[in-house]
């Protein structure tokens, strides 16, 4: 794994919160000259939009300004959006909670769906689950309080491809489930092209694709991923001492021209945090080529960092410069700042001020 030669430094900026509860990733994306923000409330989407970040106002009234078209019986955290330019269309991609009745409680697990808009994010349509865990991986027998097993907690991107056959969006997600090698940071991918269509008509197979650990050659509904990021601190997440990455969230940097995570670890219990963690690779085809991961804030911070990018640049969760807003949980007091080592010293974790927040729902 290559070594990190990215530093990260903060620098205290105006408070700024997202209008809605945040509990999941949050995506905006540009519609003409607003920007849309899609938080998850509850397991449901809602929509708020402005001129800027610093004006998005949700809907009137407290609605929460988009919806899905159906109801499926669980609970879909909108994580993930990217308009095509083209149509005008919105994709989405959802975290789906599933309920196990385990002897010892309730345990719940995550899988991943596709949905679109027609309407800029009003009305979504689900489109069905195209990445689920490995078969036999999801068990009651976890000493984890919430979680037994399944894929989710993941963030979206595009490739700088620009021939259909070879441009790919692809999925960074997080994998509960199965042996310590398919436990952390996972990847899938699927062809641009398919976004309408993400399950075989025949078949139902999902189009979408998962990285075996030497290939892009895994089913995505039922197959094995491979995780990366291992070392010897990694714990299953079916102890109460669980340890491991997760929740990335994923940008291209237009100034250090890379793809960048930002990413949480777990110390255990309910993802008790450990830090915030930095990683990135300028080729999203080979999993390989991300650097070894930097802790970038110490313990004690919150879930869900991102970053959202300048307003000159069309900033949003996805692209960014060296300069950009730093969130977590929604809420925004700190300017991050990447770099290549070569132009600033090496960086060491911050200490962000305290803010003990509740658990991520599950």
């Amino acid at each position: 794994m290559p070594p990190n030669q990215i530093t990260v430094s903060f620098a205290p900026a105006p408070l700024l919160t997202f209008p809605n509860q945040t509990d999941s990733n949050s995506p905006l994306v540009w519609i003409g000259d607003q920007l849309a923000l899609f938080n998850s409330v509850d397991g449901h989407p809602a929509r708020s939009i402005g001129s800027r970040l610093q004006t998005e106002r949700p809907d009137e009234d407290g609605d929460p300004g988009s919806a899905y078209d159906d109801e499926v019986g669980s609970g879909r955290w909108l994580e993930a959006v990217i308009r095509d330019d083209d149509t005008g269309r919105l994709f989405g991609w959802y975290h789906e909670e599933v309920v196990s009745d385990c002897p010892q409680g309730e345990r719940l697990w995550p899988q991943i769906g596709a949905t679109l808009s027609d309407d800029d994010g009003i009305t979504w349509e689900d489109l069905g689950l195209i990445l689920t865990p490995r078969d036999g991986t999801v068990t009651c027998d976890t000493e984890h309080p919430v979680t037994n097993g399944g894929i989710g907690d993941f963030s979206v991107i595009l490739d700088n491809n620009t021939a259909p056959e070879d441009h790919y969006v692809y999925f960074i997600f997080s994998s509960y489930g199965g042996d310590l090698d398919e436990q952390g940071i996972s990847f899938a991918r699927m062809r641009w092209i398919d976004r309408d269509e993400p399950l075989d008509r025949l078949t139902g197979e999902s189009k979408a694709i998962k990285w075996d650990g030497t290939e892009w050659d895994a089913p995505g509904i039922g197959g094995r991923s491979e995780a990366i990021f291992h070392d010897a601190d990694q714990v299953s997440w079916t102890s109460d001492r669980n340890n491991g990455y997760w929740g990335p969230s994923v940008h291209w940097n237009a100034d250090l021209h890379a793809f960048i995570v930002l990413m949480s670890r777990s110390s255990g219990g309910n993802y008790e945090p450990d830090g915030i963690y930095m990683t990135y690779t300028d080729s999203l085809e080979s999993p390989q080529t991300w650097a070894q991961p930097k802790p970038i804030i110490a313990k004690d911070q919150g879930w869900y960092p991102e970053v959202v990018g300048d307003q000159a640049i069309h900033g949003t969760d996805k692209l960014a410069g060296s300069v950009a807003r730093y969130f977590d949980m929604g809420r925004s007091t700190f300017f991050i700042t990447f770099r290549h080592s070569d132009d600033a010293t090496p960086s060491t974790p911050g200490t962000l001020p305290t803010r003990r927040v509740g658990s991520p729902t599950r």
